[in-house]
């Protein structure tokens, strides 16, 4: 498995979001610290959405629809939708969330997201499927929109969640 380099790369960054229903396309968040990035997938339309959540919160912002958890959810979650996807019978996975940034007795903004993804989610009554979050290593992920397969590379490796 690696990380492709195809002109139907559709990249999210911090504070982005992408959606796809076309088969060749691959949903790309690079250079995941403390940040989140949601992948939302639904196997009967085929449609898949990526997204990069800075902060578990802080206030709608046009430019960054979805820098913020509490803010930024349900618009991720329409667009998705808006592409023909069902949110609620959809696989949604999650990477991210390292802890990167420990001044002091740290901000544990990694943790913080992760908790602030889990309650949004649960709040709506949606669950991951599966997670890569937590550690202290960066990740990019890939979600491959023809399979709903979402790759994750660190440092040396790339995996399939």
């Amino acid at each position: 498995m690696t990380l492709t380099g195809n002109p139907s790369l559709l990249i999210a960054g911090i504070g982005e979001m992408v959606v796809s229903s076309s088969s060749d396309s691959h949903l790309v968040s690079y250079g995941l610290g403390s940040c989140i990035a949601l992948a939302v997938w639904d196997p009967r339309t085929r449609v898949g959405g990526l997204a990069h959540f800075m902060l578990p919160n802080g206030p709608a912002n046009a430019s960054s629809p979805v820098k913020f958890i509490d803010s930024g959810l349900d618009t991720f979650l329409r667009a998705v939708e808006a592409r023909g996807a069902v949110v609620n019978r959809s696989i949604l996975k999650a990477a991210g969330a390292a802890a990167m940034l420990t001044v002091g007795g740290g901000l544990a903004i990694g943790k913080r997201n992760s908790e602030a993804m889990n309650a949004a989610l649960a709040g709506r009554g949606l669950s991951l499927t599966a997670t890569a979050l937590g550690g202290t290593a960066g990740r990019t992920v890939q979600l491959e929109v023809v399979d709903g397969r979402f790759l994750i590379r660190s440092l040396s490796s790339v995996t399939e969640l």
